[in-house]
């Protein structure tokens, strides 16, 4: 079973193939990103919790496709702390030591940071070679590995990370998602994954927020119905994204939409990174949004608690995981690449579905949605 999407980023096009142990397909098409003929050599940098299920597999099916290719391997820990300056300069000199040129192929390997990081590499190793993301966490397939956007965060002097502040639009040439991957990762990785495809039920597909329950339980399943139910879920969810960036893909207008509930989430991502995964603190960031919008006049308070209801009966938190005072919150997301000329910009649900961009936003919206997740 396969789904194969494509994804628009300006000029560029690629393709994106959502299935089930997909690894031989994705060698072959690995094979022939780089011009049309096989790469001088691959340089996979991986999760290291995904050697054995991810990488070996895809090792193998290239040397079965290509026997005398040179494959390089690099690992990496998955984490946002590990996400900065310094783990892209190490990859950077370790793949020169390698020898990889231009005609090489970089393929990254794991969730949302590797497909962030690694992308990154590729767009700035040698001026930019060509680069191919296999997500292996639900948040990657529907959203991190989507959209050409790659980057790293910022360690700030007093120690906290400033979210993807550094990077580069350099889209893949081929997103391979393996469904069959979800099983080996643990509930809360998967639920950090469903607060990304409701953003996306909230901007443009609310029906799908009626399918997200029961993808834990399809993770875990290895029976062709509920792995052709994650298909479609993945499918489903990465369309929005895709709809949203083909309109807009340098993000100068529409597609800011797709950082709904993210100015919270990363504000409070950015201060407890130990405390919180990238998706519950979005899932934290949409309830936060919701409440700024019943103020803002664009849902109503019944609204609003269906949004926290959604978010609750998936398992994710809805509350800050330690109490934050609102003025330090307010000062961290003042930080947000989309506050421009010292205005806020802030996206904001709306009644009915769908989502508004609020430009010049006042800072009484901030505040009303970080005191309604707990901030004091």
């Amino acid at each position: 079973m396969m789904r194969e999407l494509t994804q628009v980023c300006g000029v560029n096009t690629a393709p994106v193939i959502i299935g089930s142990r997909l690894t031989a397909v994705t060698a072959t098409r690995c094979l022939s990103l780089c011009g049309g003929s096989a790469p001088s050599s691959v340089l996979i940098i991986f999760d290291g919790a995904v050697a054995r299920s991810a990488v070996e597999p895809l090792v193998q099916a290239l040397a079965a496709a290509q026997p005398r290719l040179i494959v390089h391997r690099l690992q990496v820990e998955a984490s946002e702390r590990a996400k900065v300056g310094e783990e892209w300069l190490r990859l950077q000199r370790d793949a020169i030591a390698m020898g990889v040129d231009r005609g090489a192929l970089l393929i990254a390997v794991g969730g949302g940071v590797l497909t962030d990081l690694g992308g990154f590499v590729a767009a700035s190793l040698l001026r930019g070679i060509a680069w191919a993301a296999i997500p292996t966490t639900l948040l990657g397939m529907v959203d991190a590995a989507l959209g050409g956007k790659t980057g790293i965060n910022v360690r700030l002097a007093d120690g906290r990370l400033a979210k993807n502040m550094s990077g580069a639009f350099w889209p893949p040439r081929l997103v391979s998602s393996d469904v069959s991957l979800l099983s080996t990762l643990p509930i809360r990785e998967l639920r950090a994954g469903l607060a990304e495809c409701l953003k996306h039920a909230l901007l443009a597909d609310r029906s799908l927020a009626e399918c997200l329950a029961g993808a834990a339980a399809d993770a875990r399943a290895a029976d062709a119905d509920a792995q052709s139910r994650l298909v479609d879920l993945v499918a489903r969810s990465a369309q929005v994204k895709l709809d949203i960036v083909e309109s807009d893909p340098r993000e100068d207008g529409r597609r800011m939409l797709l950082n709904l509930g993210h100015t919270f989430g990363h504000a409070i991502e950015g201060l407890v990174p130990d405390e919180m995964l990238h998706g519950e603190a979005v899932a934290v960031g949409l309830v936060a949004a919701a409440a700024a919008s019943v103020e803002a006049g664009l849902m109503s308070p019944k609204e609003a608690d269906s949004v926290r209801q959604l978010v609750e009966a998936l398992g994710l938190p809805a509350q800050l995981p330690s109490p934050l005072g609102l003025e330090l919150l307010i000062r961290v997301a003042g930080s947000d690449k989309k506050r421009r000329g010292g205005a806020w910009t802030l996206v904001l649900p709306r009644s009915g579905g769908g989502a508004e961009i609020v430009r010049g936003a006042d800072e009484r919206l901030l505040r009303v949605g970080f005191a309604a997740v707990g901030a004091d």
